[in-house]
């Protein structure tokens, strides 16, 4: 694939800004082309997860139960609904994400709040990574078979329907809301509000940040620990001219007072250090957003699309998409290079074209819809 497209899915004369103005190439108004981007088939989402399951036997949340205790989870819970109530059991839970257990029972919660929902038993597993490998290999496909051999001597062995809060094609766990969806409300170690409060005041701050005055660098801000990053920061170090990466890591949030801005670091490109931090606010100024591997997953692409920049999305090491990710189109709702040292180029294609960038800026934001209440 190019990493630069050649032929812009909006057609370059298309436009859009933020409050959904201007008028496509065919006519339309911007306004209705962005109202059908609220618009969610989480159905037919829903369908294509379980194609593979035919069916599901309690052997196999049993063989999901037992594998919670051997493949690194983090946090594995079995959760059950029966005549409206919700119970669960927790299996294992490591210190860090006992701040984050709740929320992996709220997306649960809400859907027994708002509708009537028949009897279920599942088991969800809290890591970075699905678990259930479906990956045709030699090697791991003989473990694979050899673990899950379907029916021998009367007993079945298939595969556990575990939910995970990243999923991919190699994988057979089924889709669940990552953690950062029911932040706690109250101060926690990475200080990120629930999306429920976020994504509104996400949007009042980007909708104050008019398109023409959005710097024109492609800009990252957060951890370099995974070597993707550090291939992002190295392409930012080499130019400046087009990239920034405000490298910074959570023990830092203690130590560093001042954000780039207040230090006048905000519009000087490359790679810098351990210096200042950005607020969502201050990121949503920036034209170009980068989305990269972190070491497990990033869950930052849904806060990058609600500030109405361009996301590029540097597939390089991006294994792993949250659920949402699967009503998302390349070219439409956001761009994708597939490694770090394509993003200058493409940052020069979108300086050029400017209303597709502004177009899928849009199409981007107005893709993620505000929280049921």
């Amino acid at each position: 694939l190019s990493s630069v497209p050649t032929n812009p899915a909006s057609g370059d004369s298309a436009t859009g800004t933020g409050t959904g103005s201007g008028t496509a190439e065919d006519g339309l108004p911007a306004s209705l082309l962005l109202k059908a981007q609220r618009s969610w088939d989480w159905r037919a989402i829903a369908s294509e997860a379980l194609r593979p399951w035919g069916s599901i036997r309690k052997e196999q949340l049993d063989t999901a139960v037992a594998a919670c205790n051997d493949n690194g989870t983090m946090y594995c819970q079995r959760l059950q609904v029966h005549k409206g109530s919700l119970y669960l059991t927790d299996y294992r839970a490591i210190f860090f994400d006992r701040w984050y257990a709740p929320a992996r029972v709220m997306p649960l919660l809400d859907a027994l709040r708002w509708h009537s929902l028949p009897d279920i038993d599942i088991v969800f597993a809290a890591v970075d990574e699905p678990r259930v490998k479906m990956l045709v290999e030699e090697a791991q496909w003989t473990r694979t078979v050899g673990k899950y051999p379907g029916k021998v001597a009367g007993a079945v062995k298939l595969p556990p329907p575990i939910f995970s809060s990243t999923v991919n094609r190699a994988h057979h766990d089924l889709p669940w809301p990552d953690f950062s969806f029911y932040t706690p409300r109250k101060e926690h170690k990475l200080r990120t509000p629930p999306w429920s409060e976020l994504h509104g005041k996400m949007l009042r701050q980007s909708e104050g940040v008019r398109w023409e005055d959005k710097i024109e660098l492609a800009m990252h801000t957060g951890n370099v620990g995974s070597p993707f990053r550090k291939r992002l920061a190295a392409a930012a170090a080499a130019h400046p001219d087009s990239m920034l990466v405000n490298e910074l890591f959570i023990g830092d949030h203690g130590k560093i007072k001042q954000t780039c801005r207040e230090l006048g670091l905000h519009t000087q490109g490359g790679h810098q250090q351990h210096k200042c931090f950005m607020r969502f606010e201050d990121q949503c100024s920036y034209k170009y957003l980068l989305n990269s591997a972190s070491i497990g997953y990033a869950n930052k692409f849904k806060y990058l699309l609600l500030c109405g920049s361009v996301v590029i999305y540097v597939q390089d090491g991006m294994q792993h998409k949250e659920f949402y990710e699967h009503g998302l189109l390349p070219g439409v709702h956001y761009v994708q290079v597939a490694t770090a040292d394509d993003v200058p180029a493409m940052v020069r294609y979108l300086r050029e074209h400017d209303s597709y960038a502004r177009a899928v800026a849009s199409a981007g934001r107005a893709r993620l819809p505000p929280p049921p209440r």
